[in-house]
């Protein structure tokens, strides 16, 4: 068995290898990893011998994902993109703050938490505004029913 200092826990190979850390844990009990265990706890180790990259090649990847977030933010910096609070959001959805949080924390929506209170980026909230007005309901009922879809909505409640 391969020592704990020898190998790397589950958040580092998904960190190394950019997947999801249930996809790691799969990947180890399908025998992928050669040597890997399962410690005391039941976590699951992998040694370090069955990655071939070193420090300076994962520090070169890690700038040149860098530098495509910020081709994909259009060349701009982290702090030129504006961001509202989460509070507005909650506002907007009519939804706990803690809701709009965990969305943020589970990767549903982007954001990021400064000084302990969380933001999410102006931009993408102005377009899931925007979807949001156009897709409504009702439009989408319309041409589902046609003709019959004023005669659905017409209840009559008796006393």
């Amino acid at each position: 068995m391969v020592k704990n200092m020898d190998s790397l826990n589950i958040d580092e190979v998904a960190k190394k290898l950019g997947l999801d850390q249930l996809t790691v844990i799969n990947m180890c009990i399908r025998g992928r990893f050669p040597n890997a265990f399962q410690n005391e706890n039941g976590d699951w180790l992998i040694p370090k011998s069955n990655f071939i990259t070193t420090r300076e090649q994962d520090e070169r990847a890690e700038e040149v994902l860098r530098q495509i977030d910020r081709k994909n933010r259009g060349g701009r910096d982290e702090t030129e993109i504006p961001y509202i609070s989460a509070k507005a959001v909650s506002d907007f959805y009519q939804v706990r703050l803690e809701k709009v949080e965990n969305w943020i924390k589970e990767g549903y929506l982007s954001g990021k938490q400064i000084e302990g209170d969380y933001f999410v980026p102006k931009e993408e909230f102005e377009y899931l505004k925007a979807r949001r007005d156009s897709d409504t309901l009702e439009e989408e009922l319309k041409n589902l029913l046609g003709e019959d879809f004023i005669n659905s909505w017409d209840v009559e409640i008796e006393e």
